[in-house]
Order: C-alpha cells, then structure tokens, then sequence
C-alpha cells in the first residue's frame, strides 16, 4: 500500500503540467476567461448522432456565462489586432476545443457579432454533428482542393450571424492542404466579412 501510493506521489510529481490560471499569468501569457468543465458536453461525447449546443439549450449554465465573459474579454483584447481570426487549439485531444469553439461561437452571435465557425480539424473533425449536418456536405477540405466555391461550403448557423464552414470530406493529405495559400487566402476573405 505504501509503495503503491509512493508510487502515485512519484508519477503526480514527474507530470507537473499546468494547474492553474496564477501559472499562466507568472510566465507573461495573458488569461481572457477559465472556463469549468461542461458536464453535458463530457456525456455526450461519445453518443452518436446530433451533439446539443449547450448555448441554447441551457443559456443559464455557468460554463455558457463563462464563454460569454470570455467573449466579451477577447472583443477588448483584440481591438487593436490586424485580424479577426481566433484559433482554438490545445496540446491533446478530447479536451473541449470543439464544445468551446461551438458555443463561443454561437453567444458571439447571439451578441449581434457576424461569425463564421471553420473545423479545421481535417483527420477527426466533428463539429457537423453540432449542426445536424451529413459528414459528406462540402466544406473546407472540398473548397482547399478547389472543388467548390466558398458559397456551397459556407452554411448558415442555428442564431442569426453565424455561419459554419465543415471540414467536409476527410482528405488524405489534410497537413497539404492547409499549408496551401488557398488556406491564407480564404482567412482573408473570411476576415474582411465577419467580425
């Protein structure tokens, strides 16, 4: 029992990782919003079909008013950017990158604020199932290898404002096609119509 829980001491101290937000701020980073762990998004994750946009089935939760304060914080942070572009990423996966970028999307929206969602994830995306759509609608795998015009793979959101761009088919070459100037240009584009 000793050396088991001696063992457990041992590995908690070799991953130290990030613990909290003080962390982030001591080495200079600056932190818009923490957002909790959505308990309706851990359950539904794995389920197929349809996934629920907790901004508008549940408004009230502390996680939706946790990304609209951060919503609000990166509307001031960004006021003196050359882009409107955010990304949303982290260093492993299953950690919420699509709940969050979904529902920060949508209280964007909701605040009067033009938005335009894109799954760049090419190898596992799945923020079409947030919409209702099929996985083989085109979207931006389709409009990077110039198989269709950025019309057919922009579709609208569930609020007024939003508009979603899919991964659509999965390619067999995703890195490549993001590394393409189609990918910049198309950002381009994108920033000069939404906010």
């Amino acid at each position: 029992l000793i050396v088991g829980a001696g063992a457990v001491l041992f590995r908690r101290a070799l991953r130290r990782g990030i613990r909290g937000a003080q962390e982030i701020e001591a080495s200079g980073l600056p932190v818009f919003a923490t957002v909790p762990i959505a308990a309706a998004a851990v359950n539904h994750r794995n389920r197929k079909g349809a996934l629920p946009i907790l901004a508008l089935t549940q408004p009230d939760d502390p996680v939706i008013e946790a990304l609209r304060s951060l919503r609000t914080s990166l509307h001031f942070g960004m006021l003196d950017a050359q882009t409107n572009t955010i990304v949303i990423t982290s260093a492993a996966p299953r950690t919420g990158k699509s709940f969050t970028a979904v529902n920060l999307a949508v209280v964007a929206a909701q605040a009067g604020q033009k938005v335009c969602l894109i799954d760049a994830d090419l190898r596992r995306g799945y923020i079409n199932r947030y919409f209702g759509q099929a996985r083989g609608r085109p979207g931006l795998a389709d409009y990077l290898a110039q198989e269709k015009p950025l019309e057919e793979v922009l579709g609208d959101g569930p609020v007024p404002g939003l508009s979603v761009m899919t991964t659509g088919r999965f390619p067999p070459n995703p890195s490549e096609l993001l590394m393409r100037a189609s990918f910049a240009e198309l950002l381009a584009i994108l920033d000069a119509r939404f906010d």
